[in-house]
């Protein structure tokens, strides 16, 4: 825990990093859920709870890491750094007009009512930009009857705890051998001519004067004098709590994490404390709307140190209330400024900007050199902001402790140096102007030095600037300052402590003072105009009990919060910072807050039983590790698993409505169901870009909430979270998805999925690819795949303006800029794929191993069987599964099926109905139910000479081989299942008498069967054959599927010209040429959203060159709507017709078939209806199904195929009583 200082004489400084330390801030994502110390704030008091809890221990710091060197150094970089907040009624404009809203700046200034406060927020708080003055309160001040008797009783009892702070922050004082800044002798002049030279002394500054260790292990550097501590030394001469109590803390294993704004705090049931707060990472403070709404958690098991300040925490304490904690009424009460006397400089017209220059004696009539900066007075520097006090604090127990009061030195800031300049020219410009009457040579050096200090700088020698003085005094106010929250913002309030008479007094000191070097006495803006002060040590607000209740205070005497006015606590909900100081301590409070601190952390101890650790640490330098890394079990990414980053986050927010009822069919309906029942959900998520595999692949790492009250009664928090940009080889589609671990405050897990899906529907539509790509459908389900609900979210137009505003980085390099463009173009180029899709350059059909689904297909028997007129064709056998698995001979009864495709060319890979791009084909499907089945091969498929002369009606033939073959091997008829031309084949044997129907269990037709109805373009290709002439006329008889970049020039050429080959609708526009070619010769096959990927990337593995005489045929039934012959006589004749009476046919058509119209199979079924009667004959139209998407969509046996099982299964069971079989 300690570290023994030791001055390393041999280590240089003058080239030395000033920062030498570990980075002690997490990553905000490896963030867990539980820990069993969580410590809010970062200050003296914090701090010590990190250093001294052990345990797990997670650190919520509502600033960001400063580390030395990082600090404003120019005047633009303070402003930048600055945030004015309040609700002052006397400066309205003020907190109107330059409120930045921004909680995470490193100065914070809240204007109230009489009373103003300036603060800091970062790792270390106040402690980075304050003198580090390390003095203790005096007995009379602790003595005082608002103190809790545990401490007023007997003060001495806290040296043993002042001995362990100043032990930590080693205070020292400016050497004695060191050259003696003016602005120190000048204060010891002051003293003498007050006549209080004995309480003059150097202060003791938390300030290296050495290089050497901390007790820490950090190594220090000495500080150079130049006066920067109120605006963050950069020379790593200051021991802050960062590099003090902090980095002891995180060797031991206490996460920190920055950015993290605690808005409250709930008791759990049980023990424990969960701990709600805004993170305020990459650019999340954007969506001011939603991140104080959607909060993270955290839940301390044991113990909650509040210790984010006096301000911080009694806001904190101050919520809670409002979200159900009770306490005392007392909290927000009895504030005290600590009697601190200062002055405030203009900025401009702009900004206020406020300094420790707490009163100056301005233009007086020797050189102070109170000015910070280092850079053009190297030989002269003024020293550290602080480096003496006269201590006027009686000791004597009788004497009054209101009356003590300390005044210190100080030095003008070195950015607002031009600023003060002014402000303070123009308020004495009255006092000048009267010195011209009383003494005219005096008010022309006036006039001379401000002149010129105004025209050569404020660091000119002789300039009305370097020779002003500046004190801060610190005394005893009225304890009257209150802190209220209205409209969710802190309220301050308090009397105007420049009025009151113990104000007066000081300042009649302070002219005396001036008298002597006839100076000028300066004020800020707010105290000039309205006697108002600014405090930099406010104190109290969660004020420790007098009477150990709630009556009397917030806290007891540890600092534990009182669960009402009675004696009662929540145990383990402790405040450690100046929020419990009941009074005001007339010096600065940081070793008094550090003391009780440690008391409280150490009693607290020792009441559980523990002990604390006061192993020494080794020493730290910026590669060091964890001495002991808490690995605690909790959720956590790995940080080393994480993509490389790119660098650049950004935050997005999306709303909707999920539905939890089971069953809905589409994530619009479930949206729909869910928002008429008011189950909204949000999700806040920030992503982290990185590269995913390749650098033109990315992927986000998510961190952030999903707020959904059915769900969880607070936010769920994101504990893994990847977004994998544009996902999908496929031209069909892409998408952007979304995979989500949640976990909900009850301790739940959930699983959240989403998409956004491109697709060519958004080509030309600006307003679709909007939608495309802000709209998110999402399925929540358990971890074991329950599911439990359904919806889509969306991003408004307003949430995506603020969404580009969030992109953040570290840094601001060219190759950061050329990372976060390269994202963009990849992000606008995968959009411009399908927003442009006419013009995207066509995709040729890969000639590599195929992508298969199905890895375990069922292998068939090839059976090679001759037709009546002696053509050998193809017969795959495919046995059934549950023949394989089981020896039960139900399933020997089972009739086998017969599947009959449509024209697929000749050598296709695959039959159309095994394609092992499917999770689940009709093969599949029906071996699985205990069929077998027969997959024919017409000889347009096998020989290349046969199929050259083959027509459909030729194919008649093939299809009676089979059904023959099937019976003779089979003791069940056969049912058939026919597709498109095989369809038209089947009907054919049936019409002319090849094929008996008293030999056919029954049949499904699917997309035509008797009469043909060409869909729209299909009918204007087919009124003639000329487009197939020409054809042959330029390529020959043989159209082929397949194409590549080597092809023939004319068939490159009709590469080109078939990309805009019209489709009905743009979700099936697509960049495959084998797609465009089936199109051409078949028409559009499918619609593009019942197909997987796999398939669509591999149809020439399925659909291989036609003849141009089988097309022929096609087109000419086509035209005149009917089957015919090879002499194209109408096989529709009354003789023809009779002989399909007493087969059962189930009709089956898409909606959006585009090759055949759905009229085709409704002729069909009408007539046989009103020829045979209806009881044989159904139906059915498949929605959203096109041409052959029935047999090879993905989704197609949930749909479609069980509605041809359940035939099958009605002609099984009806066979006997069907007429004629």
């Amino acid at each position: 825990m300690a570290f023994d200082n030791r001055r390393e004489e041999t280590m240089s400084t003058s080239n030395a990093k000033t920062d030498d330390y570990p980075i002690l801030s997490r990553p905000f994502e490896s963030m867990k859920s539980e820990y069993d110390v969580v410590i809010v704030g970062s200050g003296y008091g914090a701090g010590v709870a990190a250093s001294r809890a052990g345990k797990s221990v997670a650190v919520l710091e509502l600033g960001w890491e400063r580390r030395s060197g990082s600090f404003p150094q120019t005047f633009s970089q303070c402003v930048k750094d600055m945030n004015i907040s309040g609700n002052s009624t006397k400066n309205a404009f003020v907190s109107k007009w330059l409120s930045s809203d921004d909680p995470t700046r490193l100065f914070q200034l809240l204007l109230g009512d009489g009373q103003h406060t300036f603060a800091a927020h970062g790792l270390g708080g106040t402690s980075l930009i304050n003198c580090g003055v390390f003095l203790k309160a005096d007995e009379g001040t602790l003595r005082m009857s608002p103190w809790p008797s545990q401490i007023g009783e007997d003060p001495s009892g806290l040296d043993e705890y002042y001995s362990r702070a100043e032990s930590m922050l080693q205070p020292s004082t400016y050497p004695e051998e060191y050259p003696s800044p003016a602005k120190l002798e000048h204060l010891r002049d002051d003293s003498r001519w007050l006549g209080e030279e004995q309480n003059f002394y150097r202060a003791p500054l938390t300030t290296f004067f050495h290089s050497g260790r901390n007790k820490a292990g950090v190594f220090m550097h000495p500080n150079r004098g130049s006066g920067h501590e109120c605006t963050g030394v950069n020379d790593g001469s200051k021991n802050t709590v960062a590099t003090s109590y902090l980095a002891d803390a995180w060797n031991w294993g206490t996460e920190i994490f920055c950015g993290c704004e605690v808005r409250f705090v709930e008791k759990m049931e049980g023990g424990g404390y969960i701990v709600f707060f805004a993170w305020h990472g990459s650019g999340r403070s954007v969506f001011t709307n939603h991140i104080k709404e959607q909060l993270f958690w955290v839940k301390a098991k044991e113990l909650c140190f509040l210790g984010a300040g006096a301000l911080g925490t009694t806001e904190i304490l101050l919520r809670s209330r409002q979200h159900g904690l009770q306490m005392s009424p007392l909290v927000g009460r009895n504030l005290s400024g600590n009697g601190d006397l200062l002055v405030f400089g203009t900025l401009s017209a702009k900004y206020k900007i406020p300094w420790l220059i707490e009163t100056t004696g301005y233009n007086g009539s020797a050189d102070i050199n109170g000015n910070a900066g280092d850079s053009s007075r190297a030989s002269n520097p003024p020293g550290p902001t602080v480096t003496c006090v006269i201590d006027n604090r009686d000791v004597d127990s009788s004497s009054n402790p209101l009356s003590g009061y300390v005044i210190q030195d100080g030095c003008i800031p070195e950015t607002f140096n031009p600023v003060i300049l002014v402000m303070l020219t123009m308020q004495t410009v009255k006092s000048q102007a009267l010195s011209f009457f009383l003494n005219p040579r005096l008010g022309i050096s006036k006039s001379l030095a401000a002149i010129r200090a105004l025209l050569l700088g404020p660091y000119a020698r002789g300039g009305s600037l370097q020779r002003t003085s500046t004190y801060l005094v610190m005394s005893h106010d009225s304890n009257e300052i209150t802190l209220t929250l209205k409209d969710d913002k802190l309220c301050l309030r308090g009397p105007a402590e420049g009025r009151t008479e113990h104000f007066a007094q000081m300042k009649r000191v302070l002219r005396g003072l001036f008298s002597r070097t006839r100076a000028d006495m300066g004020f800020s803006y707010f105290y000039g105009h309205y006697q108002e002060e600014v405090t930099v040590h406010l104190l109290g607000g969660a004020n420790m009990s007098s009477d150990g209740s709630g009556h009397g205070g917030v806290t007891n005497h540890l600092g534990e919060v009182f669960t009402s006015p009675d004696d009662e606590v929540y145990k383990g909900l402790v405040c450690c910072d100046a929020s419990i100081i009941p009074t005001a301590l007339g010096v600065n409070p940081l070793a008094t807050i550090s003391a009780l601190s440690e008391r409280s952390v150490s009693l607290i101890a020792k009441r559980s039983g523990f002990t604390i650790d006061q192993t020494e640490n080794g020493p730290l330098d910026i590669s060091s590790k964890p001495q002991m890394p808490r690995n605690g079990q909790g959720h956590q990414e790995s940080i080393e698993e994480k993509p490389q980053s790119i660098g650049w986050q950004f935050t997005e927010t999306l709303s909707g409505y999920i539905s939890v009822k089971s069953g809905l069919g589409s994530f619009t309906l479930s949206e729909s169901v869910g928002k008429g029942s008011s189950c909204a959900m949000r999700m806040f998520i920030t992503i982290d870009i990185c590269h995913s595999g390749s650098p033109s692949r990315y992927q986000g790492i998510c961190t952030g909430t999903v707020s959904c009250h059915v769900l969880s009664r607070t936010t769920l928090k994101i504990v893994q979270g990847t977004v994998d940009f544009f996902t999908g080889e496929g031209d069909a589609e892409s998408t952007i998805s979304y995979h989500m671990k949640l976990l909900s405050i009850e301790g739940l897990e959930y699983y959240l999925e989403g998409h956004k899906l491109l697709n060519p529907m958004m080509a030309f539509s600006v307003r679709k690819t909007w939608e495309a790509t802000t709209a998110l459908n999402v399925n929540i389900t358990r971890l074991d795949g329950t599911q439990l609900g359904a919806g889509a979210l969306h991003i408004s137009l307003l949430e995506f303006q603020r969404q580009m505003r969030t992109f953040r980085t570290k840094s601001t390099s060219i190759s950061s800029l050329l990372a976060l463009l390269a994202f963009l173009f990849s992000f606008l180029y995968h959009v411009s794929l399908f927003f442009f899709m006419p013009f995207v350059p066509v995709r040729f059909p890969r000639t590599s191993s195929v992508d298969q689904i199905n890895k375990n297909p069922n292998p068939p028997l090839i059976c090679k069987i001759k037709a009546h007129d002696g053509v050998p064709v193809l017969l795959e056998v495919y046995d059934s599964l549950l023949e394989q698995g089981s020896h039960e001979p139900r399933h020997a009864n089972l009739p086998p099926v017969l599947l009959l495709p449509g024209v697929t060319g000749i050598g296709a890979m695959h039959n159309l109905y095994a394609l092992p791009f499917l999770h689940c084909n009709m093969i599949d499907y029906f071996t699985q139910c205990g069929h077998r089945c027969y997959a024919l091969t017409p000889r347009w498929g096998c020989d290349p000479i046969v199929a050259q002369e083959a027509t459909i009606f030729d194919c008649r033939l093939d299809v009676a081989a089979a059904i023959k073959y099937i019976r003779d091997k089979e003791p069940q008829k056969p049912y058939v299942i026919a597709h498109c031309q095989g369809s038209v084949a089947l009907c054919m044997g049936l019409l002319d008498g090849t094929i008996a129907s008293c030999d056919l269990l029954g049949m499904t037709a699917n997309s035509v069967f008797m009469n043909q109805v060409f869909g729209y373009w299909n009918s204007l290709k087919g009124r003639t054959t000329l487009l197939i002439r020409l054809y042959e006329f330029l390529a020959g008889n043989y159209f082929p599927i397949m194409s590549n970049a080597g092809s023939v020039l004319f068939q490159r050429l009709l590469d080109i010209l078939l990309r805009f080959y019209p489709v009905g609708h743009p979700r099936d526009l697509c960049t495959s040429t084998a797609c465009h070619r089936t199109s051409f010769a078949f028409g559009l096959l499918w619609n593009h959203e019942n197909l997987c990927a796999a398939l669509h990337d591999n149809i020439h593995q399925f659909f291989a060159g036609t003849h141009t005489k089988l097309m022929k045929h096609v087109v000419g039934m086509g035209t005149q709507g009917i089957c015919m012959d090879n002499d194209s006589r109408s096989l529709l004749i009354e003789e023809n017709l009779q002989r399909l009476e007493g087969l059962p046919i189930l009709f089956i058509s898409g909606t959006d078939n585009q090759v055949f119209d759905p009229k085709s199979t409704l002729k069909d079924y009408g007539l046989l209806r009103r020829r045979f009667g209806e009881r044989l004959y159904r139906r059915f139209l498949a929605e959203g199904y096109g041409h052959l998407d029935p047999i090879v969509g993905k989704s197609a046996a949930e749909d479609v195929y069980w509605r041809i099982f359940a035939h099958l299964k009605w002609c099984i069971e009806n066979d006997n009583s069907v007429k004629g079989k």
